[in-house]
């Protein structure tokens, strides 16, 4: 599954685009999506705001952090002049302080890099305990897979279960709903026209 365009910025400015739009309607109407480390095949795209990397949640449990963050990357297709846009890992997490380094109290990661013999790619991680038979797990350093988890379904989380509201108020389902089908349109159209070019 993949973006494609003729330029790796194109890419980019498509995505961006994509989730900058999603922000503003549920999150907050602030421009706060950009690029943080950029490279001419690769950019991490994440929160902006006056130099702070989480954004503030009002919730029904108190005021939160927010910090979402993308590292994509652009690859040549072989036999076109087009690039096909992956993403490479994410992060999303939730905080009770502003501070990227704080503790998370959740946190969704994704890393295309891990090696099949190491922990799930897809994983989501608390600062809790349990007690199990022999000792204590740490859900904080064990890996708990999830699949694949869109920003979509985890803003679906922070308005349902935590109460956060949306700048689009009552339309926010109709919004997420929008925003994973062009996503996901996308995402479907791309990988036809790779098959076409194999």
């Amino acid at each position: 599954m993949a973006i494609i365009r003729s330029t790796p910025r194109e890419c980019f400015s498509f995505f961006q685009g994509l989730v900058r739009e999603l922000i503003a309607a549920t999150l907050t109407k602030h421009d706060v999506i950009g690029p943080t480390n950029q490279t001419e095949t690769k950019m991490t795209l994440s929160f902006v705001r006056g130099g702070e990397a989480t954004i503030p949640l009002k919730t029904k449990y108190g005021k939160l952090h927010f910090y979402l963050g993308q590292t994509l990357e652009a690859e040549p297709i072989p036999k076109e002049k087009k690039y096909r846009l992956r993403t490479r890992q994410y992060w999303y997490r939730l905080q009770r302080t502003a501070g990227i380094k704080d503790q998370a109290i959740i946190r969704w990661e994704y890393d295309s890099t891990i090696q099949p013999s190491r922990h799930c790619r897809h994983h989501v991680q608390f600062p809790l305990s349990l007690s199990v038979p022999k000792g204590t797990l740490s859900l904080n350093k064990t890996h708990l897979p999830t699949g694949w988890v869109t920003i979509e379904e985890v803003i679906r989380f922070l308005i349902v279960d935590l109460g956060v509201r949306p700048p689009c108020g009552s339309r926010w389902p109709s919004v997420l709903k929008k925003s994973e089908s062009k996503f996901f349109r996308e995402l479907t159209a791309a990988d036809e026209r790779a098959r076409q070019s194999l």
